[in-house]
Order: C-alpha cells, then sequence, then structure tokens
C-alpha cells in the first residue's frame, strides 16, 4: 500500500493563516513547481501536481539556495501573468522526484489491484513511463532515486504480504523513504533536518493514508496496517471509522507532528519558513481533523482551493 501521495495533497498550508505576501509565495513555489515538471519529465507530468511535492520543493530550496521570483504566463491561466520560482535545482530535483514515485505508484496499484482494476495502471504506463524516461535524461544525478524507492517498496511489500498489524512499522518504511528523497544530495546539517522532516512527513502521508482508506480497504480486500490492528472494532456505525480508531491515529499523528516541528524549526531564518511552519503546526493537524471528521481531502485537491480562499491578511502560527 504505496500512499497515494500524487492524488490527495495531505501536506497542505493552512491557507486562513498565511499572510498575503505568504500565499503569494507559496503559490509562486506551486506554479515554479509545476512549471519545472513540464521542463524534466514532460507536459503531462504536471497534471500530479500537488502539495506534497510543492512541500519537498519549499524545504529543498530553503536548504540549498535563494529563491529568484518573477512574473510568468501560465497555460492554465493565459489572461494575466504569474509570479513564479524561478527555475532552479531545487524544483527540478522535486519534479524528478514526482515522476519516479508516479511510476513507484503505479507500479504498485498493478500489484494491489486484481480483475478489471488492474487495467487502470496498465494504461497508466504509456503515461508514466516516458516521465521516468525524461527525468533520467534531464536529470541523470537523480536517476539512483529509483533504486531508493524500489529498496522501500520491497520492504512495504514484504510487510504486507507477512500482514502486519502494525501501523508503526510501515510508517517508519514510508517515513525512511521521503527522508532519503528530502535530504538526496545534501550534507552535514542540512542533510540531517532535510531527512529529519522527510521521515516525519513520510510517517504522516502514510497514516493519512491509512485511516483515509480504511473502509474502502476493507471492502476491496486490500491490506491495510490499522485493519489489520483493529480487526473487527476498525469500523463503526454507517461502516466508518470506529471512534477508538479515530482517536488512536489523532494521537499517533500529533506524536509525528511533534518531531516534525522539532525539525522546522532548524530551518535557516527566512521567509519561506513561515510557510513551512504553518504548513507543519497548521495545516497537517487540521488534515488529521478533517480526516477524523470524515471530510475527504480530495475534495479540495489543488491550488484551485487555494484560490478560492486567498487570505486578506493574518499572521501564521507557530505552535499545535
Amino acid at each position: 500500500m504505496l500512499p497515494g501521495v500524487f492524488m490527495f495533497g495531505y501536506v497542505r498550508p493552512y491557507v486562513p493563516s498565511l499572510r498575503v505576501r505568504e500565499y503569494e509565495w507559496y503559490r509562486a513555489v506551486y506554479c515554479g513547481l509545476c512549471r519545472a515538471m513540464g521542463q524534466v519529465s514532460g507536459q503531462g507530468s504536471r497534471f500530479l501536481l500537488s502539495y506534497d511535492f510543492a512541500f519537498l520543493a519549499l524545504v529543498r530550496i530553503l536548504l540549498t539556495e535563494t529563491p529568484q521570483f518573477t512574473r510568468h504566463r501560465c497555460p492554465a491561466h493565459p489572461i494575466h501573468t504569474r509570479l513564479m520560482a524561478e527555475e532552479c535545482p531545487a524544483l527540478r530535483y522535486s519534479a524528478a522526484a514526482a515522476a519516479y514515485l508516479a511510476e513507484a505508484k503505479r507500479l504498485d496499484d498493478y500489484s494491489d489491484e486484481t480483475g478489471p482494476a488492474r487495467m487502470r495502471p496498465i494504461l497508466l504506463s504509456p503515461v508514466t513511463l516516458p516521465m521516468v524516461h525524461l527525468a533520467r535524461k534531464r536529470e541523470p544525478d537523480t536517476a539512483v532515486l529509483s533504486d531508493s524507492i524500489r529498496r522501500h517498496l520491497e520492504q512495504l511489500s514484504a510487510l504486507e504480504k507477512a500482514g502486519c498489524a502494525s501501523p508503526e512499522e510501515p510508517a517508519q518504511v514510508f517515513g525512511n523513504l521521503l527522508g532519503e528523497l528530502f535530504s538526496f544530495g545534501l550534507t552535514g546539517s542540512s542533510a540531517a533536518v532535510a531527512r529529519s522532516i522527510g521521515v516525519g512527513t513520510g510517517r504522516f502521508i502514510y497514516l493519512c493514508d491509512a485511516m483515509d482508506d480504511l473502509a474502502e480497504d476493507l471492502r476491496k480486500g486490500r491490506y491495510n496496517p490499522l485493519a489489520m490492528l483493529w480487526g473487527d472494532m476498525a469500523l463503526g456505525d454507517g461502516g466508518k471509522p470506529s471512534e477508538p480508531v479515530k482517536s488512536a491515529f489523532a494521537d499517533a499523528a500529533r506524536i509525528d507532528l511533534e518531531k516534525l516541528g522539532l525539525a522546522a524549526e532548524l530551518l535557516p531564518q527566512d521567509p519561506l519558513t513561515e510557510i513551512v511552519k504553518n504548513i507543519v503546526y497548521l495545516g497537517m493537524p487540521d488534515m488529521v481533523m478533517r480526516i477524523v471528521e470524515g471530510r475527504s481531502p480530495g475534495s479540495s485537491h489543488g491550488l484551485h482551493s487555494l484560490q478560492k480562499a486567498a487570505p486578506e491578511s493574518s499572521t501564521s502560527g507557530s505552535q499545535i
């Protein structure tokens, strides 16, 4: 069960608490990443754009370079120019990572599904395979990421086949995977901070995805560590996650977010750091509540929800 990190965007900002300039900078990084994805892995890869990869790009930018922002026209919004982060190694790296994870997700879906449902990952192969080919060609230094992703996926698959009833183990494996993606190519304290943020983010995404998909996984007979752990107590009235499961999930997510917050505090002092802290201290806890309350995060995916909720003024929070 590889989390749908390209589908739901669990790692998103809490827009009402973003200052106007922070909102503009976040959108500029988001749009800049979209542009970089088109340049690195082909125009079709831009449909994979999500909050999660924007978060990766933000962290990599903060640890490696000073971003430049200029205005460009966007094919999706051609009338007015938009502020975008200029192409840089951090954006190109994040774009390549998105392509590799997309192909990994497709292969994981093919392994998980049976019958007609297997047709979807099969039909996606002409889309994802060219993305990976272009990413390897245009960012050759990142090609080894595929091996790292495959290695961690094999660990996840082994846990799944063994019927692992501990969400802790697969969450840590996925955390280790993102830890490597966040810290790839970095050294010293930058690598340590990036790895800590990646591990915490991966664990958070895995737990959110397991909780979000619990009812559907049980209905379809798919592996889900929460279902294995809680058994008949996993679902309550109406076929929805039971209250004990919701409470345990919220507690586990809070612990991971506390550790993630400690790592975020080690980022360089920069205006973009306040956006990362907004995501960690406000956006991700809000996502936990969305899932607990049954408000699907997929219902507001993408920057369109940001545009509908653009803030007028506020201050960023710094505590959970």
